[in-house]
Formats: C-alpha cells, sequence, structure tokens
C-alpha cells in the first residue's frame, strides 16, 4: 500500500476515506455521487481494507479519485499493526480530511487520534450481523463513544441518529443526519425485456444480515401461478448459501454484482427488501426513483420512506408469513404495481434530493477543513 499525497493545488480539499471493503453497496455509490456532484475542487483516496475495489466502476472515468488496498489484520481485539500502518498512511497522505465508514474502518480513526489529527468525519450506515434486532454490543457502543468523542459522525437514518446519541451518548452537535439521496435521471437508461412475465428484483450485498433467505422462502410460496421469476442482484459471503437454498429453481437468477443498477431497476417489477436491519437503503430510494412498488420489512426508516399507498405492503421483522403474502398480492395485483410505483415515483422526487445531499456534503467537508 503506496498512497502519496500529490499536489493537487491550494483549493484543493484532499479526502481519504477508509472502507471496511469497496465491494458495491449503498455508501460506496453514494461516494461515487458526491465525487461527482462535488466535482474537482475535492480529491478522493479511498481505501479498502479487504482488497475489494470492484465499486470504482461506479465512478466516471475522469473523477477526481484514486484507489488503494489494504488486507487488514483480523484480531479478537484492536490491531497494533493495522493502527501503525495507519498511523503512517495519515503522515504520508496528509489529508485535509479522514472519512471512516461502520466499525470495519475503526482503527484508522484510533491511529488518527494518536497523532495525526486530521480532522474526522465518521459515517455510520448500519449494524452488522451482530447488532440486528435491536440488540447492543455494548463493548462497541463504548469504544464508539471513547474513539468518535473528538469526531463528526454523519448517519443517514432517525433510528442512527438516536443511537449515536443514546447508546454511544455522543454530543448531540456532534452528530449530523444527512439523508441519503440518488440521482434519479442515471437510473432511467434500462429497458424491461419483453415477455418475461413478473419480475421480483432485489440489489444488494450478499450478507447474513439482509436476510435474502427469507426472499427466497417468500417468493417460492408466493409465485403460486410458477410463472414469475426473482433475481437478486449482488455479490457477498451469503452468495453460496443462498444458492444452494435456491438449488435448481430456474425462477430464481443470482447473477452477482451490476455497475449498471438502472438496467437491473428495468427488468424489475416488484423491489423486495428482506433485511433484518436496514438504515435508510439506497437501493429502496434507487427502486422508487425508477417507480417501483416495494415489498420490504419494517426496519429503519423504511415505513417513513415509501409513499402512503405502498405502506401495507412494509410488514413486521420476523413475521415470514405476512412477508410472504405481501409478496403474494403484489404479484397478483399489477393495477395496484402501477399505482403503487407512481406514487413511490413522486414522493423520491420530493424527499431524496440529490442537491441538497450534495449541499449538505459540502458544507461540513468545508467547516471541517476549516475553509469557511
Amino acid at each position: 500500500m503506496e498512497v502519496t499525497r500529490q499536489n493537487a493545488g491550494e483549493e484543493c480539499i484532499t479526502m481519504l476515506h477508509v472502507f471496511p471493503s469497496f465491494a458495491y453497496g449503498g455508501q460506496q455509490a453514494r461516494l461515487a455521487t458526491l465525487a461527482r456532484g462535488l466535482g474537482p475542487a475535492f480529491r478522493h483516496l479511498v481505501l479498502s481494507l479487504d482488497e475489494d475495489i470492484s465499486a470504482r466502476a461506479l465512478f466516471d472515468e475522469d473523477a477526481p479519485v484514486e484507489f488503494n488496498t489494504y488486507k487488514m489484520e483480523k484480531s479478537r481485539g484492536f490491531s497494533l499493526t493495522n493502527i501503525f500502518t495507519f498511523r503512517k498512511l495519515l503522515h504520508t497522505t496528509v489529508p485535509d480530511i479522514l472519512c471512516t465508514y461502520n466499525w470495519g474502518s475503526i482503527e484508522a480513526a484510533i491511529a488518527n487520534r494518536m497523532g495525526a489529527r486530521a480532522p474526522h468525519i465518521h459515517f455510520e450506515d448500519g449494524f452488522g450481523a451482530d447488532e440486528t434486532d435491536g440488540r447492543a454490543n455494548r463493548k462497541r457502543d463504548i469504544s464508539r463513544r471513547l474513539i468518535l468523542s473528538k469526531s463528526v459522525v454523519v448517519v443517514p437514518s432517525h433510528g442512527l441518529k438516536q443511537a449515536a446519541t443514546v447508546r454511544w451518548k455522543l454530543k448531540p452537535d456532534q452528530v449530523r443526519l444527512i439523508k441519503n439521496a440518488v440521482d434519479g435521471g442515471r437510473l432511467q437508461s434500462g429497458e424491461k425485456p419483453a415477455g418475461r412475465g413478473v419480475v421480483v428484483g432485489s440489489l444488494g450485498a450478499l450478507r447474513k444480515e439482509k436476510n435474502y433467505g427469507r426472499l427466497i422462502k417468500a417468493f417460492i410460496s408466493a409465485d403460486r401461478d410458477k410463472n414469475a421469476r426473482l433475481e437478486i442482484i449482488g455479490d457477498g459471503p451469503e452468495r453460496g448459501v443462498l444458492g444452494s437454498l435456491a438449488g435448481n429453481d430456474e425462477r430464481i437468477a443470482l447473477p452477482g454484482a451490476t455497475a449498471s443498477p438502472g438496467d437491473a431497476y428495468a427488468r424489475f417489477d416488484i423491489f423486495a427488501l428482506s433485511s433484518n436491519t436496514e438504515q435508510a437503503p439506497i437501493s429502496l430510494m434507487e427502486a422508487m426513483a425508477t417507480g417501483l412498488p416495494v415489498v420490504a420489512t419494517n426496519v429503519g426508516d423504511i415505513a417513513d420512506m415509501v409513499s402512503e399507498e405502498n405502506l401495507p405492503y412494509i410488514t413486521p421483522p420476523g413475521n415470514d408469513a405476512a412477508y410472504a403474502e405481501a409478496l403474494a398480492q403484489m404479484l397478483q395485483n399489477p393495477s395496484a404495481r402501477a399505482v403503487i410505483g407512481a406514487a413511490n415515483r413522486r414522493k423520491a422526487k420530493d424527499a431524496f434530493s440529490l442537491e441538497r445531499m450534495v449541499d449538505a456534503h459540502r458544507t461540513l467537508y468545508l467547516e471541517s477543513a476549516g475553509r469557511i
């Protein structure tokens, strides 16, 4: 890992972004959108801690961004090797702002506290499988409280804002709620193939907390006429498990990740989320912006995000029978799909303003870098 800061001009703000992974996901898509909106006044150094930088394909070719990898040492606690590596990196790059993402990058924040002391912004977008269903990890809560005590923490949902101020006991003025947004215009590129029947689709990382197994089981139960299709777009550690669950069912496809989400949404008739935990998922915003009806578990801010017409299809978390029935009703009712999809598109246009999100981040970055 050799990352150096190049002279990009006095006015350019150099940002070092440390991600647990730069595989396809909501955080990665958001950074690509922000890099596009912020323009050349901001230079981005992206470091992936699992050597996966496949989401670089989401960025424009001329984006002011550089990608690097570091195979992070795994340990039960904090790794001194990782911390000293990050400390050296911070002294080499001298970023105007350090950005860390979720718990998996917290050692970079520790390294910054040990000496570099760059202005630090921590982005927390959700919890892993060990912090789902309201379960708190007390050691992590205490660690976040101590490590982030002098940082700005950005969250996309009301639930995470409450966690940051109540569980982690951060000061209210440290925590910034900046809602996610999507560029709806860039999602309109795809076309729906003719003659394929109704397609239920989802897009996201194949991780345990996403519980795509729930979606596969619900689809098998809900597709009573046996003429629909299920596409789960993404990659991740649960791919093998999900492939085994789907078996030889030709109606179910796991085609892998995509750098062209607009093409995927164009194939879908119904968007489905089956997660045990979410906050304000960008994939849901994208689906709504493309006019799709949604079947989802009622986690995070999802019920507040969808249109009022869509609310009957947002089911209690853990009630798999209700989830399967909601999917069955959506499959069997094309007129409801059309009405709900149109309502979701209208709400997405009003609620998920790209300009608002970019402006909020630009202001935060300029403040952190001491430029305003």
